[in-house]
């Protein structure tokens, strides 16, 4: 089917060359030979949705791609695309280069242009800060450079994907694990305001708890350096009613697992989450004790 969508997207018709890309991008690498048509519909004459398309189809197709010199002109046509006057165009052109990942390196410096849409404008403008954040993310240590700014952004907006991408890059500076814990206690006071359009409520329910879910999980990730947490992360376990949240319950136990015998204060509050009913939390402590007690290689 490829030859065929090869030669769609040199149509006349617009309808083609987008639809075209679209099932291009969707067979991944395999569709490499593509690439060629498939950079010049990312030009200012195309229709719009034919360069958001043509972008996502190149992230999906180079994904995981070697530094080369075609994939850095690429990366570079990419970029140029992070000030395209359409908000779709921008989104996917940043997408693609967190999608091609280390070998679409040269592009950090240039996601400084859009993150901090992810904290401003409206919904639409919001995703394109959201997919130049997450794209910051994936490039992990290498986006070090932009700790501060994510810092800045998290405590300014409701945005899963911030504190992920902090996550992702990993504690490069002392003040990252405080910040996340602090983020995190603001976000369960109901103290961090989502605006839209003239409109202004607390963030609650079912965003409140992914913001958490993320934070969670970043202090996983970061591991044994996350230590400075474990105060915060007890008081998850052990506070009243806390058997009834589980979604911080189990990011909690996860979290003191990774970090691991650095956490052996945590261990009486862990001992009685053993107790829960519910059989997950239940795991997560016997897990986090194992990891903590350091006798987790023994018992596997």
């Amino acid at each position: 089917m490829m030859p065929k969508m090869m030669e769609l997207l040199k149509s006349e018709r617009e309808n083609d060359k987008f639809v075209a890309a679209q099932v291009l991008g969707e067979c991944g690498p395999a569709a490499k030979a593509a690439v060629p048509d498939l950079r010049p519909m990312l030009g200012g004459t195309q229709y719009e949705r034919n360069r958001a398309a043509a972008a996502k189809a190149l992230g999906r197709i180079l994904k995981g791609a070697e530094p080369t010199p075609e994939v850095e002109a690429i990366t570079r046509e990419l970029v140029g695309l992070f000030e395209d006057k359409y908000p779709d165009v921008r989104r996917e052109a940043l997408t693609a280069c967190g999608t091609i990942g280390p070998g679409a390196k040269s592009c950090i410096p240039d996601l400084a242009k859009r993150m901090g849409d992810a904290a401003g404008g409206g919904a639409i403008v919001r995703d394109v800060g959201r997919a130049a954040v997450w794209t910051c993310g994936e490039f992990g240590t290498l986006s070090a450079g932009h700790m501060d700014r994510l810092i800045n952004i998290m405590h300014g907006s409701p945005v899963p994907e911030v504190v992920e991408a902090i996550g992702k890059i990993g504690a490069t500076q002392d003040n990252v694990v405080p910040n996340i814990i602090d983020y995190l206690e603001k976000v369960a006071a109901g103290g961090i305001i989502e605006r839209e359009g003239d409109r202004s409520h607390p963030l609650g329910g079912a965003g409140a708890l992914a913001v958490l879910e993320k934070g969670f999980g970043a202090l996983e990730r970061i591991g044994p350096k996350a230590a400075p947490a474990v105060p915060y992360l007890v008081r998850q376990i052990s506070a009243p009613g806390w058997d009834k949240r589980k979604t911080c319950a189990l990011g909690a136990l996860r979290a003191l697992r990774a970090i691991g015998p650095a956490a052996k204060e945590s261990l009486p509050a862990i001992e009685k989450c053993q107790a829960s009913s519910d059989a997950d939390v239940k795991k997560a402590a016997e897990e986090a004790l194992s990891a903590v007690r350091g006798t987790k290689e023994k018992a596997e």
